[in-house]
């Protein structure tokens, strides 16, 4: 009855370039690409993400400087060393547990990337940055609305979400796991009322991953409502 589904969290190209004579003993980064990766959505429409993505540089746990636009499009000479890292997120990053029962939510992306940068060389760096929230979306059977009223709820940890139809709400992944639990509430044209509810990430075998959109499609079935995630 359910199913996850899952996206691989990063890609990664690290490559070193062809060896150049550099007078100054100094290496190079190039940053080839930083980009947000896109999660897989089955049977439910989503928008594209264009998002501003901060691009911070560190050596070691000190924060060298954040990158410019220009310096992202240019070679940046940098000593020697094997404990750079770059931390790549967008401007949201660490709202999502800010976000109230009322707010949706959106995607939130962060990346940590290490990489060495040896003498004489260019290291380049593609970079796709995952979102590090996960999102449950509701799909229900064309035409509910025309012979029932719904409502439906989305909870986990302390906030509950309202979704409509086609709907999609967002939430932080914690140390525990983030399970989450659902429940569609029916009222058909004779008033009467009854509730479809489930969880998942409470079981064992059930993981709730971040950069994972959890689809809970209503279908008709033999004249009841049948549910898969």
């Amino acid at each position: 009855m359910k199913k996850a589904l899952y996206f691989l969290t990063g890609i990664l190209l690290l490559a070193s370039c062809q060896q150049e004579e550099i007078p100054s003993g100094e290496g190079f980064l190039s940053l080839t690409g930083i980009e947000v990766q896109t999660q897989e959505i089955t049977n439910v429409a989503s928008r594209a993400v264009d998002e501003d993505l901060t691009v911070d540089l560190y050596k070691g746990e000190q924060k060298v400087h954040t990158l410019t636009a220009e310096e992202m499009q240019s070679k940046i000479e940098l000593e020697p060393a094997t404990d750079y890292k770059l931390k790549v997120y967008s401007a949201n990053y660490g709202q999502d547990n800010n976000w109230t029962n009322k707010m949706s939510g959106e995607p939130v992306y962060y990346k940590e990337e290490p990489f060495e940068v040896k003498e004489g060389e260019t290291t380049a760096l593609k970079v796709q940055v995952p979102m590090c929230n996960y999102a449950v979306s509701l799909v229900l059977p064309e035409g509910v609305e025309k012979w029932m009223t719904y409502t439906f709820e989305v909870t986990s940890g302390d906030r509950t979400v309202i979704l409509q139809d086609g709907g999609t709400a967002y939430f932080p992944v914690s140390a525990l796991g983030s399970p989450f639990s659902y429940k569609l509430k029916l009222t058909n044209t004779d008033s009467e009322s009854f509730e479809l509810t489930g969880t998942w990430g409470d079981t064992e075998g059930e993981t709730v991953e971040m950069n994972t959109v959890y689809v809970i499609t209503y279908s008709m079935e033999y004249n009841a409502l049948k549910v898969s995630l």
